[in-house]
Protein backbone atom coordinates (compact mmCIF):
# COMPACT_ATOMS: atom_id res chain seq x y z
CA UNK A 1 0.00 0.00 0.00
CA UNK A 2 1.17 3.15 -0.36
CA UNK A 3 1.81 5.48 1.93
CA UNK A 4 0.72 8.95 0.16
CA UNK A 5 -3.30 9.25 -0.04
CA UNK A 6 -3.17 11.78 -2.61
CA UNK A 7 -1.62 9.53 -5.31
CA UNK A 8 -4.92 7.70 -6.69
CA UNK A 9 -5.47 11.43 -7.67
CA UNK A 10 -2.60 12.04 -9.09
CA UNK A 11 -3.27 8.90 -11.38
CA UNK A 12 -6.52 10.33 -12.19
CA UNK A 13 -5.20 13.15 -13.16
CA UNK A 14 -2.43 11.49 -15.67
CA UNK A 15 -5.22 9.47 -16.81
CA UNK A 16 -7.45 12.40 -17.57
CA UNK A 17 -4.80 14.04 -19.37
CA UNK A 18 -4.47 10.98 -21.68
CA UNK A 19 -7.66 10.72 -22.47
CA UNK A 20 -8.08 14.52 -23.57
CA UNK A 21 -6.39 13.68 -26.98
CA UNK A 22 -9.31 10.26 -27.97
CA UNK A 23 -11.71 12.74 -26.68
CA UNK A 24 -10.89 15.67 -29.18
CA UNK A 25 -9.99 13.34 -32.17
CA UNK A 26 -13.40 11.52 -31.18
CA UNK A 27 -15.04 15.74 -31.23
CA UNK A 28 -13.57 16.36 -34.70
CA UNK A 29 -15.20 13.07 -36.05
CA UNK A 30 -18.70 14.02 -34.86
CA UNK A 31 -18.01 17.46 -36.47
CA UNK A 32 -17.55 16.39 -39.61
CA UNK A 33 -19.88 13.69 -40.01
CA UNK A 34 -22.99 15.54 -37.67
CA UNK A 35 -24.68 16.28 -41.17
CA UNK A 36 -24.61 12.40 -42.13
CA UNK A 37 -26.43 11.35 -39.30
CA UNK A 38 -26.82 7.55 -41.27
CA UNK A 39 -22.80 7.34 -41.03
CA UNK A 40 -22.96 7.36 -37.26
CA UNK A 41 -22.37 4.18 -34.97
CA UNK A 42 -25.09 4.67 -32.54
CA UNK A 43 -22.45 3.17 -30.27
CA UNK A 44 -20.02 6.32 -30.78
CA UNK A 45 -21.99 9.12 -30.29
CA UNK A 46 -22.74 7.41 -26.63
CA UNK A 47 -18.87 6.31 -26.31
CA UNK A 48 -17.61 9.78 -26.78
CA UNK A 49 -20.07 11.30 -23.91
CA UNK A 50 -19.08 8.48 -21.70
CA UNK A 51 -15.31 9.51 -22.37
CA UNK A 52 -15.97 13.12 -21.85
CA UNK A 53 -18.16 12.37 -18.49
CA UNK A 54 -15.23 9.84 -17.56
CA UNK A 55 -12.29 12.60 -18.35
CA UNK A 56 -14.13 15.61 -16.79
CA UNK A 57 -14.45 13.30 -13.76
CA UNK A 58 -11.03 12.28 -13.14
CA UNK A 59 -9.68 15.81 -13.54
CA UNK A 60 -12.05 17.26 -12.07
CA UNK A 61 -11.78 15.03 -8.72
CA UNK A 62 -7.69 15.45 -9.17
CA UNK A 63 -7.83 18.96 -8.69
CA UNK A 64 -10.09 19.22 -5.48
CA UNK A 65 -7.50 16.79 -4.17
CA UNK A 66 -4.82 19.33 -5.28
CA UNK A 67 -6.77 22.15 -3.12
CA UNK A 68 -6.20 19.16 -0.12
CA UNK A 69 -2.98 18.53 -0.74
CA UNK A 70 -2.06 22.33 -0.70
CA UNK A 71 -4.28 22.92 2.70
CA UNK A 72 -2.72 19.66 4.50
CA UNK A 73 0.73 19.61 3.14
CA UNK A 74 1.50 23.51 2.83
CA UNK A 75 -1.25 25.27 4.84
CA UNK A 76 -1.73 27.62 1.68
CA UNK A 77 -5.45 28.14 1.19
CA UNK A 78 -5.47 30.80 -0.99
CA UNK A 79 -6.30 29.46 -3.61
CA UNK A 80 -9.29 27.55 -2.24
CA UNK A 81 -12.49 29.89 -3.43
CA UNK A 82 -10.37 29.67 -7.09
CA UNK A 83 -10.65 25.75 -7.36
CA UNK A 84 -13.97 25.56 -5.92
CA UNK A 85 -15.24 28.05 -8.53
CA UNK A 86 -13.31 26.52 -10.99
CA UNK A 87 -14.19 23.20 -10.58
CA UNK A 88 -18.42 24.53 -10.43
CA UNK A 89 -17.76 26.68 -14.14
CA UNK A 90 -15.44 23.09 -15.40
CA UNK A 91 -18.85 20.91 -14.28
CA UNK A 92 -21.42 23.75 -16.32
CA UNK A 93 -18.90 23.68 -19.05
CA UNK A 94 -18.75 20.22 -19.89
CA UNK A 95 -22.37 19.88 -19.47
CA UNK A 96 -22.83 22.51 -22.04
CA UNK A 97 -20.80 21.13 -24.02
CA UNK A 98 -21.51 17.25 -24.27
CA UNK A 99 -25.59 18.20 -24.67
CA UNK A 100 -24.36 20.46 -27.36
CA UNK A 101 -22.97 17.45 -29.24
CA UNK A 102 -25.89 14.98 -28.54
CA UNK A 103 -28.07 18.05 -29.91
CA UNK A 104 -25.99 18.60 -33.11
CA UNK A 105 -25.75 14.83 -33.66
CA UNK A 106 -29.89 14.61 -33.10
CA UNK A 107 -30.16 17.11 -36.13
CA UNK A 108 -31.30 20.31 -33.67
CA UNK A 109 -31.87 23.10 -35.27
CA UNK A 110 -29.02 26.24 -36.01
CA UNK A 111 -30.99 28.76 -33.55
CA UNK A 112 -30.82 26.02 -30.52
CA UNK A 113 -26.93 25.37 -31.76
CA UNK A 114 -26.01 29.15 -31.85
CA UNK A 115 -27.26 28.86 -27.90
CA UNK A 116 -25.14 25.77 -26.96
CA UNK A 117 -21.80 28.30 -28.58
CA UNK A 118 -23.03 31.12 -26.40
CA UNK A 119 -23.13 29.29 -23.27
CA UNK A 120 -20.11 28.09 -24.16
CA UNK A 121 -18.44 31.50 -24.74
CA UNK A 122 -20.58 32.77 -21.50
CA UNK A 123 -19.01 30.37 -18.88
CA UNK A 124 -15.64 29.94 -20.87
CA UNK A 125 -14.48 33.27 -21.06
CA UNK A 126 -14.51 33.28 -17.58
CA UNK A 127 -12.92 30.38 -16.58
CA UNK A 128 -10.20 31.16 -18.64
CA UNK A 129 -9.72 34.25 -16.67
CA UNK A 130 -9.94 32.40 -13.50
CA UNK A 131 -7.25 29.86 -15.29
CA UNK A 132 -4.86 32.79 -15.37
CA UNK A 133 -5.85 33.91 -11.85
CA UNK A 134 -5.41 30.71 -10.86
CA UNK A 135 -1.80 30.47 -12.17
CA UNK A 136 -0.66 34.03 -10.41
CA UNK A 137 -1.91 32.86 -7.15
CA UNK A 138 -0.76 29.40 -6.90
CA UNK A 139 3.00 31.48 -7.82
CA UNK A 140 2.39 32.82 -4.32
CA UNK A 141 3.29 29.10 -2.58
CA UNK A 142 6.34 29.27 -1.00
CA UNK A 143 7.68 25.70 -2.33
CA UNK A 144 8.83 24.78 -5.88
CA UNK A 145 6.75 21.41 -4.70
CA UNK A 146 9.69 19.40 -6.26
CA UNK A 147 10.58 21.81 -9.30
CA UNK A 148 6.93 21.20 -10.42
CA UNK A 149 5.37 24.60 -9.41
CA UNK A 150 6.31 26.83 -12.10
CA UNK A 151 5.65 25.21 -14.64
CA UNK A 152 2.18 23.94 -13.39
CA UNK A 153 1.44 27.50 -12.62
CA UNK A 154 2.34 29.01 -16.13
CA UNK A 155 0.71 26.29 -18.06
CA UNK A 156 -2.60 27.22 -16.18
CA UNK A 157 -2.14 30.72 -17.19
CA UNK A 158 -1.38 30.24 -20.99
CA UNK A 159 -4.23 27.46 -21.04
CA UNK A 160 -6.61 30.41 -19.31
CA UNK A 161 -5.18 32.96 -21.85
CA UNK A 162 -6.32 30.26 -24.76
CA UNK A 163 -9.33 29.52 -23.13
CA UNK A 164 -10.06 33.25 -22.71
CA UNK A 165 -9.99 34.12 -26.32
CA UNK A 166 -12.26 31.07 -27.41
CA UNK A 167 -11.04 30.44 -30.40
CA UNK A 168 -7.49 28.89 -29.61
CA UNK A 169 -9.48 26.93 -27.26
CA UNK A 170 -8.93 23.48 -28.98
CA UNK A 171 -4.85 24.71 -27.99
CA UNK A 172 -6.27 25.45 -24.24
CA UNK A 173 -7.03 21.71 -23.74
CA UNK A 174 -4.05 20.27 -25.23
CA UNK A 175 -1.95 22.77 -22.96
CA UNK A 176 -4.45 22.12 -19.97
CA UNK A 177 -3.61 17.96 -20.64
CA UNK A 178 -0.23 18.86 -19.96
CA UNK A 179 -0.85 21.03 -17.11
CA UNK A 180 -2.75 17.87 -15.73
CA UNK A 181 0.38 15.52 -16.15
CA UNK A 182 2.01 17.78 -14.12
CA UNK A 183 -0.42 18.07 -11.62
CA UNK A 184 -0.36 13.94 -11.17
CA UNK A 185 3.10 14.18 -10.55
CA UNK A 186 3.03 16.73 -8.33
CA UNK A 187 0.63 14.73 -5.89
CA UNK A 188 2.60 11.08 -7.38
CA UNK A 189 4.94 12.72 -4.94
CA UNK A 190 5.37 10.70 -1.45
CA UNK A 191 6.11 12.41 1.97
CA UNK A 192 6.37 15.59 3.38
CA UNK A 193 7.48 18.65 1.11
CA UNK A 194 10.62 20.54 2.45
CA UNK A 195 10.18 24.27 2.35
CA UNK A 196 13.05 25.87 -0.19
CA UNK A 197 15.23 28.95 1.48
CA UNK A 198 14.93 31.99 0.88
CA UNK A 199 17.88 33.45 -1.08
Amino acid sequence: MSDNEFAPAGWMAITGAILTLPLMGMGIVLDIISKKVSMIHPLFPILYVGLGIAQAGLVIYAFYRFKNYLNERHQFYRTDVLIMVIIAGAIVITTIGLTGRVFTMLGAPTPVLLGFIAGLVVVGVPLGILSVIFGIKLLELQDSLHGYLKPYAFLNIIAGVCFATFILAPLGLLIDAVANVILGLILLKKGPVIQPEFV
